[in-house]
């Protein structure tokens, strides 16, 4: 055992590790290459909270805007719709006009009927009239100039005729006017 502790002394009395003569270049290098190596890694520790830090940076910046775009757009599809609604509730009630003109057909010929019904009362008030009158206006003329008789000539009418059967028949005249200018149109 002896020999055991000879090698222990051997060995404490030696240096652990020789202290050689280093190489400045080489050290130079060595360090570069840590400072280099120590940097990167700090780097990519950072990258990404750097990367996020950036990209809140941008959501700041454009949210706002991206928000006022969004209620615009909102509102202009609110306006769209409402838009889209009133054609279609136009197109509906055209639709709805386009089915009733059998009704406004029929409503046009039973004016028709009524104004001719009209002429036929106010000719026969018309003759009650003649057959009455005092001052001997003849009735074949009355006849035979019907009533253009009452519109045109107001000097053959006998003074008993009343002005408003005059003004029935200038008005009858207008509504027929008016109605064959809507039947042209129909």
């Amino acid at each position: 055992m002896h020999g055991n502790d000879s090698l222990y002394t051997r060995m404490s009395a030696q240096p652990f590790y020789k202290e050689n003569q280093t190489d400045p270049e080489l050290e130079h290098k060595v360090k570069k290459f840590a400072d280099k190596l120590s940097e990167t890694v700090n780097i990519i520790a950072n990258e990404p909270s750097l990367a996020f830090f950036r990209i809140q940076e941008h959501v700041r910046k454009t949210l706002p805007q991206l928000v006022d775009q969004k209620h615009e757009v909102e509102d202009i599809q609110a306006k769209v719709q409402g838009s889209c609604f009133d054609a279609e509730y136009a197109t509906n009630a055209v639709k709805g006009m386009l089915s009733s003109a059998i009704h406004f057909q029929n409503i046009q010929d039973l004016l028709k009927n009524a104004m001719f019904m009209k002429q036929q009362i106010s000719y026969a008030d018309k003759r009650k009239i003649v057959k009455h009158s005092p001052n001997g206006a003849s009735t074949q003329q009355l006849e035979k100039s019907g009533d253009r008789h009452l519109q045109a000539d107001h000097q053959l009418l006998p003074e008993n005729i009343p002005k408003q059967l005059v003004e029935d028949s200038q008005e009858n005249e207008e509504v027929e006017q008016y109605m064959s200018l809507g039947v042209n149109k129909l």
